[in-house]
């Protein structure tokens, strides 16, 4: 989605770059505080959203991925984040950010055997903002339950995340139980996750693949229209 004028003042704006301090220093109350600042001075919602939290927690992973932070910063990190967006999110449901005729409905969870949620926490807040219905599994999903949800839930997205190697041939295992059940081509797939890729997907038959979650929500929209 183009950013108009405004939110590109708004993401020039210092207090964006303190929000994306306070969660790589791990500072949960300052990470609201400085939220509920921006939110006061009247910055945008998705500026504040992906231009500092967002980024902030990305950070935070980049070091994971390097070795330079482990898993119980990366827990805090995300913990700050949600302070941050448990303030956000009710602006952006107020928000008319998208044609209501655009939007869809989406299936999220991470796979089996993964607890990771970061990611599917940010893109499932990214994707409600950008006007999709967003039913959040959670994690460590067993495969017959994404099943299961596609067929109750009747989706136009599944999205699944794996966060480690040993985990993402979950992601291949659903899709194979989606062609047994008859239901895959009444549903689009999409993979994401650290050790995924556009090889990935094109070897096991997913619609489609990001690494972050503005492409994932710009492909998912896309997908809509094919």
């Amino acid at each position: 989605m183009p950013e108009d004028d405004d939110s590109t003042d708004d993401a020039a704006d210092p207090i964006i770059e303190d929000i994306q301090q306070a969660i790589i220093d791990l500072e949960e109350d300052k990470t609201a505080e400085l939220t509920q600042e921006a939110i006061d001075k009247g910055l945008s919602p998705l500026v504040i959203l992906q231009e500092g939290l967002t980024k902030g927690v990305r950070t935070v992973g980049d070091k994971f991925g390097r070795g330079e932070v482990f898993l119980p910063e990366l827990a805090m990190s995300a913990d700050c984040m949600r302070a941050g967006v448990d303030l956000v999110e009710p602006l952006l449901d107020e928000m008319d950010l998208a044609d209501e005729d655009q939007g869809g409905k989406v299936i999220l969870g991470t796979v089996d055997e993964d607890i990771h949620n970061i990611g599917k926490n940010i893109l499932a807040t990214m994707l409600k903002a950008n006007g999709f219905d967003v039913v959040d599994l959670g994690v460590e999903i067993p495969n017959e339950d994404f099943v299961e949800a596609v067929r109750e839930e009747e989706p136009d997205i599944l999205g699944m995340s794996a966060l480690m190697t040993m985990t993402m041939d979950h992601q291949e295992e659903v899709i194979d139980l989606l062609e047994e059940a008859g239901i895959r081509d009444q549903v689009k797939v999409m993979v994401g996750g650290a050790p995924t890729s556009e090889e990935w997907r094109d070897e096991i038959g997913a619609d489609g693949y990001a690494d972050n979650a503005d492409a994932a929500v710009k492909r998912a929209t896309e997908l809509l229209d094919e």
